[in-house]
């Protein structure tokens, strides 16, 4: 049986020996799903483990590479698709009691992608229920229970692709596929100490996936390395006819070295010593992530986003989509079978938002959109931390445990801007710490630049968490 060293290879590394034929792909296989099965119960990891499905692609792959007819650098490579990206044939439940038993007969663009590149399908990723859009306060809400961070089991993983954080981590899967409407792939990024790649609004096709807020919606690589969000980014990005959102826009994600002399980075800080509920030892990674950006280069300027109601606006437009979007649950009454117990409300408390709110908010948006073009003419990317404090506890009330204002994230998902996770070292308890670099639309080739430059000066993505048998 494979061992835990080669589990959490990096995927260009896994490649290479695929490639070589010093690693079989149904092996590797093997060694995830006997991971699985030891690990993947106690993190609520998975909605819906994959095996025949898994055996079958990584024999198919080892017999077409054995015939010299190797698809790329994701061939054989095992990765966990969150379950809200439909799969023909496989349950795909969005992590809700009111959908647990759909089956969709055909994929959605994004596992067709990769199906198409050679990658083995491990299985579903559990997350939370209906990534969160109606809301939620408590980790447990998701089918498949509270996710569990690997770092330790009674905190949180992050949401909503709290599988696909986890698994990560963990070595379960090669690499996870995750989507965020506002912090959904940065957040468990941060909580478990893995590399996570917000894209442009656009970049990826959302064909096939569950749709919460239609304006906000992205899908994205959660990896162990920056490198290996290029790899799988280049497999999942690009237009598509059954998307009408998804970019033209040429699809050029070729390592090329960053000129740090020419780049020019805003420093966005956080008040660490006036929001409860912030962490000195996270303030203190954050600094250390800063010293080595500037230490290869990067000038940094300490600046601030522009004045403007950002969290408000999209909250406003991400409950009137999202409503919109589940309303026959409410209709129906499926509403009151999801965990939350605050979702089944929603449409009571957003009772006194009307048409001239979502209007506003709109122009306010198109404002907002404005004022960041001229922010990222000034400067190249803005370096920011992810989170003010480790993972909560799983039991605790995550309003109260993570009570401060997310603006970088509220401007960056109302802009529709890229921007890459990156974990920068440990807080309280050894739990993990993530900070942000985010960029201009289309800037992923020079955010995976730095992310790599980055990592080739630490090892923090390296740090494997005490996981037990």
């Amino acid at each position: 049986m494979i061992g835990e060293d080669v589990l959490y290879l990096p995927v260009a590394e896994l490649g290479a020996r695929i490639h070589s034929r010093h690693l079989s792909p149904v092996e590797l296989t093997e060694g995830y799903l006997d991971r699985i099965k030891r690990h993947a119960p106690t993190l609520n990891a998975f909605a819906t483990v994959t095996e025949d499905v898994a055996i079958a692609q990584a024999r198919a792959a080892e017999g077409e590479i054995g015939k010299g007819r190797y698809r790329g650098p994701l061939h054989g490579i095992p990765y966990g698709a969150k379950d809200l990206l439909a799969t023909a044939g496989i349950r795909t439940t969005w992590g809700a009691a009111p959908t647990k038993d759909q089956v969709p007969d055909k994929d959605a663009t994004v596992v067709r992608k990769l199906r198409e590149a050679g990658a083995v399908l491990l299985g579903k990723l559990a997350m939370v229920e209906f990534a969160g859009c109606l809301g939620y306060r408590f980790a447990d809400a998701s089918l498949q229970g509270p996710g569990r961070n690997p770092w330790d089991p009674e905190r949180w993983t992050g949401g909503s692709s709290s599988g696909s954080g986890a698994a990560t981590a963990s070595a379960l899967v090669g690499f996870a596929i995750g989507t965020e409407t506002w912090g959904s792939i940065l957040c468990p990024s941060a909580f478990c100490g893995v590399t996570g790649l917000r894209p442009t609004y656009g970049r990826v096709s959302r064909a096939g996936g569950m749709v919460g807020s239609y304006t906000f919606d992205k899908i994205g690589p959660i990896t162990r390395a920056a490198d290996d969000c290029r790899l799988v980014l280049q497999a999942i990005a690009g237009p598509d006819p059954d998307d009408a959102s998804a970019s033209e826009e040429p699809v050029r994600l070729d390592r090329t070295r960053v000129d740090l002399s020419r780049l020019r980075g805003a420093l966005i800080p956080l008040d660490f010593t006036k929001t409860k509920g912030a962490e000195p030892e996270v303030k203190s990674a954050f600094d250390g992530a800063v010293a080595v950006l500037q230490g290869a280069g990067l000038k940094l300027t300490e600046a601030k986003l522009p004045e403007f109601p950002a969290s408000e606006m999209a909250s406003l437009i991400i409950t009137a989509e999202a409503l919109s979007t589940f309303e026959n649950f409410y209709k129906k009454g499926g509403v009151w079978d999801l965990k939350d117990p605050y979702a089944p409300y929603q449409r009571e408390i957003a009772r006194a938002l009307n048409g001239d709110d979502l209007v506003k908010a709109w122009r306010m948006r198109a404002v907002l959109q404005e004022k960041m073009a001229d922010f990222l003419g000034r400067y190249d990317v803005i370096v920011t931390p992810n989170f003010m404090s480790v993972a909560p506890s799983i039991h605790e009330d995550l309003n109260k445990a993570l009570p401060y204002a997310d603006p970088v994230g509220a401007v960056g998902n109302a802009c529709g801007l890229p921007s890459i996770a990156l974990p920068c070292g440990f807080g309280r308890g050894h739990m993990p710490v993530g900070f942000q670099i985010m960029g201009a639309p289309f800037s992923e080739p020079m955010l995976l630049g730095l992310g790599e430059l980055y990592q080739s000066k630490t090892r923090f993505h390296k740090e494997r968490p005490p996981l037990r048998v």
